[in-house]
């Protein structure tokens, strides 16, 4: 939500999703507050969801954690509003396979996705989309996962079908920037089962001459 409306409202992406930027903290009565940290890579966007053309270019990203698209050699693409989501998505993996929330640990990276955090993008790329496209390679990677996080596996099956279908539909020609309508916040936050609360926000003028934050 708060990734959401800082693009809706704020008018910026935050292009650097890691499990380190992800936080959260009791308030008073024992509410947990989740907090979006770190926004040093931010890029402002246009009235088009466009990623200002002055940082386009800049390759930013925690390398397990980055979109498939923005994994390759060279100038990468312009990083869109549902790569981010798809950090999202392999953060939650990423949690399920590491994360013990009773103990508050971290375990070792499992070797199942120790590719996943290689510096030959080429690689990355193509483990990331074969766990994406095969259900089998999917399931392979999530018998890893801790036995403290099996209440996860539900929301991470129904992410993964965002995206496998999402990729299917950009095969065939569907829309790049949400891959054929599949990966949208509204049809994120449906896959975990969560109604946004809040569906309208006020729209605010866009930053057209503003450079990264």
């Amino acid at each position: 939500m708060c990734h959401y409306h800082a693009f809706m409202q704020g008018r910026v992406l935050h292009r650097d999703l890691s499990e380190n930027n992800l936080m959260f903290d009791h308030t008073d009565g024992d509410i947990i507050k989740g907090i979006l940290n770190d926004w040093d890579m931010a890029s402002y966007v246009d009235e088009n969801d466009e990623i200002q053309l002055s940082t386009a270019t800049h390759r930013t990203g925690t390398v397990p954690f980055m979109a498939r698209d923005l994994l390759v050699a060279g100038d990468p693409p312009p990083h869109l509003y549902r790569h981010d989501l798809e950090s999202f998505f392999y953060i939650l993996v990423w949690a399920a396979l590491h994360y013990d929330f009773t103990k508050k640990k971290r375990s070792r990276v499992k070797e199942v996705v120790q590719a996943w955090n290689n510096n030959k993008f080429d690689i990355a790329r193509s483990l990331k989309r074969l766990f994406i496209l095969d259900i089998t390679q999917r399931d392979e990677v999530l018998l890893s996962a801790r036995s403290g996080c099996m209440s996860l596996i539900p929301w991470i099956h129904s992410l993964w079908g965002i995206f496998n279908q999402g990729t299917v539909a950009l095969n065939t020609g569907g829309d790049k920037k949400t891959l054929g309508g599949c990966v949208t916040f509204e049809t994120f936050m449906k896959a975990l089962g969560r109604e946004p609360r809040f569906k309208e926000i006020p729209q605010v003028p866009s930053n057209k001459h503003a450079t990264s934050p």
